[in-house]
């Protein structure tokens, strides 16, 4: 999936990118669904739409030998997708596919993340900010 045109048709919010944005091995109709949610949350918890940040970046994790299994995303490159902003999400906390997560907010988007075909998800509380991340696989 090629998310230039996803975040342009998000100009309404503060949007963040790299000059080239990686494509994410997911179609677009399983991540909108899931984007929607994610603002939906952010602006339940208090955010403002104009003031929330959309933020897409290209990671790589590379674990190391001495780091536990599950402690973060896996080793491999992504398209990781953010909404911010000053909002209250819930507490920190994380999702994983194999691992239900004890989140309210990430729990409860589960079969989106699901669908999507999300490797990774947190939550981040840092008042008066929140911010809830998606990691989708790089397209090869």
């Amino acid at each position: 999936m090629k998310l230039d045109a996803l975040l342009r048709a998000h100009g309404f919010m503060k949007v963040e990118r790299p000059p080239v944005i990686w494509e994410a091995d997911t179609e677009d109709t399983r991540v909108v669904p899931l984007l929607g949610e994610m603002i939906a949350a952010a602006l339940a918890g208090g955010g403002e739409l104009s003031a929330l940040t959309l933020n897409a970046s290209n990671v790589s994790v590379d674990l190391m030998d001495d780091e536990p299994e599950g402690s973060g995303p896996p080793s491999g490159e992504f398209v990781a997708i953010t909404v911010s902003g000053a909002t209250n999400l819930g507490p920190d906390g994380t999702w994983q596919p194999e691992r239900p997560s004890s989140v309210t907010l990430l729990d409860r988007l589960a079969d989106r993340l699901a669908v999507a075909g999300a490797r990774y998800a947190y939550v981040r509380h840092t008042p008066p900010t929140g911010s809830i991340t998606v990691f989708l696989s790089r397209a090869c």
